[in-house]
């Protein structure tokens, strides 16, 4: 008995003993020291998706989705293998000869799984359908949300660091800050205008608020949207409904006007929704001829690393003196 005590004390000074003299490692300092593999890795980053990307080597073959991201891409002089095809939107010079992977609603996904890329850049509004596919297949992929102007800023960096040159990304950053800065700088100091922002389609008008691509550059250049502070409709977060008591209630120096669709078919909409209306020919904004019509391709789509020119656009809308 005494014999058994012995042995089982001695095992138990035995095991304390090899704990106390076990090498100093990862796996002993788990949750202490990060680990030493993510250092390995090219990228690791949180998309505008909210997913944990990681990119163990710089990505050689690259597929880009959205038309937009293509002018990120030219800046950090990234090689793509596959682009989206497009009529509308001018695509950089560099990119002209690339294989074209179809419209950027409607990916052949068959061409780039085709093309083997090791990455793919994709927009989160207009490409997110496609995410399940890329998984299935085993294609990292990075998801951008390049529309307000800090977002556009985030993506450019973002595309830097997936081609190793982050420095000329935010260069260009830069530069667009420094634009910006320079178009506010020529405005009246007192410029708080207040605004509305109509948006039309062929079946509805609403009112844009400060989360939306105008409402964003109004706020940008001092201006007060009326609409501040309303209720969004569900779904549509950049949007409240709109309302001619509220109109005449706020009573706008300006109004802007974004729309989507066929020209005819929106001029009948706001004909019978806004024009149409008695109480509109009292507006300040009317009587004033301060009515403008915002181009699409700057305000609805995101107008990405041209959003200085849309900045002095909308400006140049609201003091053309300050611009001669």
């Amino acid at each position: 008995m005494k014999r058994i005590v012995f042995l089982f004390v001695f095992l138990v000074l035995l095991s304390i003993a090899a704990v106390g003299c076990k090498p100093d490692n990862a796996a002993t300092n788990a949750g202490t020291k990060p680990p030493s593999s993510s250092s390995k890795n090219f990228l690791e980053m949180t998309d505008a998706a909210k997913r944990h990307v990681v990119i163990e080597k710089k990505p050689e073959r690259v597929v880009i989705m959205a038309s937009s991201i293509l002018n990120y891409a030219a800046v950090v002089n990234g090689k793509i293998v596959g682009r989206p095809s497009e009529k509308i939107a001018e695509i950089p010079d560099m990119y002209h000869n690339i294989e074209e992977v179809g419209h950027v609603f409607n990916i052949n996904m068959e061409k780039v799984v085709g093309l083997k890329p090791d990455l793919v850049l994709m927009n989160a509004q207009q490409n997110n359908k496609f995410s399940k596919m890329l998984e299935s297949n085993h294609i990292p992929f990075i998801v951008l949300q390049p529309k307000t102007y800090e977002e556009i800023k985030q993506a450019m960096v973002t595309v830097g660091k997936v081609y190793g040159n982050e420095a000329v990304a935010v260069k260009k950053n830069k530069e667009m800050d420094d634009e910006i800065a320079r178009i506010i700088s020529k405005l009246p100091e007192k410029r708080g205008k207040k605004i509305v922002i109509l948006h039309a389609t062929p079946s509805t008008v609403t009112v844009e608020l400060e989360n939306s691509i105008a409402g964003g550059i109004a706020k940008m250049l001092g201006f007060v949207n009326i609409a501040s502070g309303s209720t969004p409709i569900q779904g549509k977060p950049e949007r409240t409904p709109y309302s001619m008591e509220v109109l005449v209630e706020k009573n706008p120096d300006i109004i802007f006007i974004t729309s989507m669709g066929a020209k005819d078919k929106i001029e009948k909409r706001l004909q019978s929704d806004v024009q149409g209306n008695p109480a509109y020919a009292a507006l300040t904004a009317v009587k004033n001829h301060k009515i403008y019509v915002l181009p699409e391709e700057m305000f609805l789509l995101t107008p990405g690393l041209r959003y200085p020119e849309a900045v002095q656009l909308m400006a140049k809308d609201v003091f053309p003196e300050s611009f001669k």
